[in-house]
């Protein structure tokens, strides 16, 4: 068994990047939402020169405070089309966890997203193919194999991405299957001859 984990750090706060990708509804909705909340604050505003209220200068305050994290929501998300990626994403390391030295990622080493799970699968493929070869030069069988690629969210730009990969082998002895050699001639036990003369 195996596996491929993230030698990555993760900061920042949370946002949907992916709607971001797929034509830009995210940065839209969020400009659309700071408009809605500045025009709402310059409502209060208005009200609240003609008569001074607690109430009216706690929702001015506020307000301001939303627009002011959604700008800088939105400044966050600008700057990652520009980059293409976020720190979180740049950064991303991923390293063999396996004791077979054999592999490909025994050192931490930076995959760009884009290629990422092909990195990964490829990456597991090579324990498939030792655990193959492993267990033929073992004189062994393989009852299961499976390769499970895992997937994450970035905390910073809400991204999914590939976190991973686990391949598990299971072997046993390989077992002669004496159900079906009922009745064939065996030169060593000396069964089956009659069997094989008459039929």
């Amino acid at each position: 068994m195996s596996a491929l984990a993230i030698g990555a750090g993760f900061s920042g706060n949370s946002s949907v990047g992916s709607l971001f990708e797929n034509g830009g509804s995210l940065q839209s909705n969020l400009q659309d939402t700071i408009t809605r909340l500045e025009k709402e604050r310059d409502k209060y505003q208005k009200q609240r020169e003609s008569a001074q209220s607690e109430y009216l200068d706690n929702k001015i305050s506020n307000l301001e405070n939303r627009i002011d994290n959604l700008q800088k929501r939105l400044d966050k998300i600008k700057a990652e089309e520009d980059n293409g990626e976020c720190e979180t994403c740049k950064n991303r390391k991923y390293q063999d966890e396996s004791n077979d030295p054999g592999v490909s990622f025994k050192t931490a080493t930076n995959v760009s997203p884009a290629s990422a799970e092909s990195a990964v699968r490829a990456h597991e493929n090579e324990h498939v193919t030792r655990n193959q070869a492993k267990a033929e030069r073992e004189g062994r069988e393989i009852v299961y194999q499976n390769v499970v690629i895992k997937r994450a969210i970035c905390p910073e730009c809400g991204t999914s991405y590939v976190a991973g990969g686990e391949t598990t082998t299971v072997t046993r002895a390989k077992q002669e299957d004496e159900r079906f050699s009922v009745g064939m001639y065996d030169k060593e036990q000396g069964k089956g001859q009659l069997l094989n003369i008459v039929a």
